[in-house]
């Protein structure tokens, strides 16, 4: 059964290991259920052994996010399991997820911007500090930022703004540039030829994949946890911070809906621990 579920997993495109995961997460609940009850046979499990291997993994501690993972590759196995007339029912249906605290979205605080800004203007090329300035001034996702053309770049003395034809959803959008990503982004694009505005050897535009790898190598350059999303994210974050009103961090950041916005108001861990610290005597 779980070879048929193998061949499942991968007829939907999903990852190796993506696959790896569901394989292993089902094959630790298999000798759960083999050790309580002396086999595994998925015809059998019952909504109650669902509930009751939640409950052992909350009462070791483990994080409410790894646990409604384990449930959610468990109702995903138990739903294909059904459709395949495999099993009867689906044991994993209604079964409730383990509630956590919702946490605000991971972004730079001073110390590591300054630490990532240093290593880029240390070691970074022309076109790392103008792909970098982009990203935390405008908080384009890197999809949108690999496929500007140059004619989506418009610079003038006192104002300039980037133009996000496809953003996600189809949106269309217009992204001001304050002055620093305008100098830079002017600075840069004097040498690049062609009409990508970061193009790559072959003479298309650079990949979401290339972007990450020079995150990750800046990462490692100023010692600070860095991925894509997080330099949106502290884009969103310091308008937010400035007094900036959701509604127009909304429309900046290209979201459809508020709520996602509002995101950037919650506390990070780091907010929470500058917060304590002012009731400590020492």
């Amino acid at each position: 059964m779980l070879e048929k579920f193998q061949s499942y997993l991968r007829g939907k495109e999903v990852s190796d290991r993506t696959v790896r995961d569901y394989l292993a997460v089902l094959g630790r609940f298999a000798r759960w259920v083999e050790q309580s009850y002396g086999e595994f046979d998925p015809a059998a499990v019952t909504p109650l052994d669902i509930a009751d291997y939640r409950r052992q993994f909350v009462e070791k501690g483990r994080k409410p996010t790894t646990i409604n993972h384990y449930l959610d590759i468990l109702g995903v196995f138990f739903e294909w399991a059904q459709s395949e007339g495999l099993i009867q029912t689906n044991p994993a249906t209604g079964i409730k997820k383990v509630s956590q605290q919702r946490q605000a979205p991971r972004w730079l605080d001073r110390r590591e911007l300054g630490a990532l800004t240093r290593a880029v203007q240390k070691y970074g090329s022309a076109r790392d500090k103008a792909l970098i300035a982009l990203l935390l001034h405008t908080g384009l996702r890197i999809s949108e930022a690999v496929v500007l053309r140059q004619e989506d770049i418009v610079t003038r003395e006192r104002s300039g703004m980037v133009i996000v034809r496809q953003g996600k959803g189809g949106k269309y959008r217009e992204v001001p540039l304050n002055v620093t990503v305008r100098r830079t982004l002017e600075e840069y694009l004097e040498s690049v030829n062609g009409e990508w505005v970061f193009p790559n050897r072959r003479g298309g535009h650079i990949t979401t994949r290339a972007v990450e790898k020079i995150l990750s190598r800046f990462g490692v350059f100023s010692g600070v946890e860095i991925t894509p999303h997080m330099l949106r994210h502290t884009f969103a974050k310091q308008l937010v911070d400035q007094g900036v009103s959701l509604d127009q961090v909304a429309v900046l950041a290209g979201h459809s809906n508020l709520n996602t916005t509002a995101r950037y108001t919650r506390p990070s861990l780091h907010d929470l621990e500058l917060a304590v610290d002012k009731l400590a005597w020492e």
